[in-house]
């Protein structure tokens, strides 16, 4: 049985921001910086964060170019930055009440931030930790999942609204403009709640892969001008991911943290079908909502939707 539910996500999430003590939102200066390439961490089975009060984080994204990853919390929107060989996560950008880290994604020496219940997406510098951006989808919302495409084209979840959110990347080098939308109904059946579609991967400019988290259908979403409303919705045959939240593309399968872990799909070449070939259980998993790959292992973050602290990030070796 999983150990928290969107409600939950939800109501802690609220909670938080209502409560919290305004914090500082001067960046802090970064971890000293890593190589490029993805290293195999260490002997470290546990990354935390370093300050015990930015409560439940939720996403992850590995940046190459600095060697480094990111995680954002959902309490209050702060971010972080780790190193492979660095146990302590530090502090990369204080959040603040009324806002969150639903999604993370990196474009260029951008970092994108989808904002959760409050429906915007922000885009900070990567070198000066200054805010390079905002972009608003309105209210009623929950932004979660977030690629970004080889092109630089960015897509996100909203597992409140039967909606992807899309901007390109001429808006996000330009900072601004109004983000679009493409309809998810009738094919991807709507619940009035946020346990819609969580998890995106780009598998190419024109073809997604998205989970929904209340039952776990996998969805495959062709965009094409010419088709109605713009894309064209088939269901991922053999798999099923219940409780599937955000979830990265490596190789030719999917990595989707579902609660209680991470479950490893393999993708047919057509996407048309999913197999489910591992599914990583861990004493140190608690409330898995993220993965990311470094080297050969996993990093699965832990969003202790109502633990108290430390907060932390789990490392578990790629399964074969």
């Amino acid at each position: 049985m999983p150990r928290s539910s969107s409600l939950r996500r939800v109501l802690v999430i609220a909670t938080a921001a209502l409560t919290a003590a305004v914090a500082c939102s001067a960046p802090v200066a970064p971890p000293p910086a890593a190589t490029s390439a993805a290293p195999t961490p260490g002997p470290i089975t546990v990354y935390t964060l370093e300050k015990p009060e930015h409560q439940n984080p939720a996403p992850i994204v590995w940046d190459a170019d600095s060697g480094s990853f990111f995680v954002g919390t959902m309490t209050d929107g702060s971010l972080y930055q780790g190193s492979p060989d660095d146990p302590t996560v530090h502090v990369f950008l204080d959040g603040q009440p009324g806002r969150a880290a639903g999604g993370l994604g990196i474009a260029g020496e951008r970092l994108i931030v989808a904002g959760g219940i409050y429906g915007d997406i922000r885009v900070y510098d990567l070198r000066t930790h200054a805010r390079a951006g905002g972009f608003d989808t309105g209210t009623g919302g929950f932004l979660n999942g977030l690629v970004v495409t080889d092109a630089g084209n960015v897509w996100i979840t909203d597992a409140g609204r039967p909606v992807l959110w899309h901007l390109t990347a001429e808006q996000v080098a330009a900072g601004e403009g109004t983000p679009t939308s493409i309809p998810l109904t009738p094919e991807i059946p709507y619940i009035a709640s946020p346990d819609n579609v969580e998890g995106i991967v780009a598998l190419s400019e024109t073809r997604l892969v998205v989970v929904k988290y209340a039952d776990g259908t996998l969805y495959r979403i062709d965009l094409d001008p010419q088709a109605p409303q713009g894309r064209t919705i088939t269901p991922v045959a053999g798999a099923t991911v219940p409780l599937g939240a955000r979830m990265i593309l490596d190789g030719d399968r999917l990595a989707i943290a579902d609660e209680n872990g991470v479950t490893v799909v393999e993708l047919s070449e057509d996407a048309a079908r999913g197999t489910v070939v591992a599914q990583l259980r861990d004493p140190t998993f608690h409330d898995a909502t993220a993965v990311a790959r470094i080297g050969d292992r996993y990093l699965v973050v832990n969003a202790g939707w109502t633990d108290p602290p430390p907060y932390t990030i789990s490392s578990v070796p790629v399964p074969a």
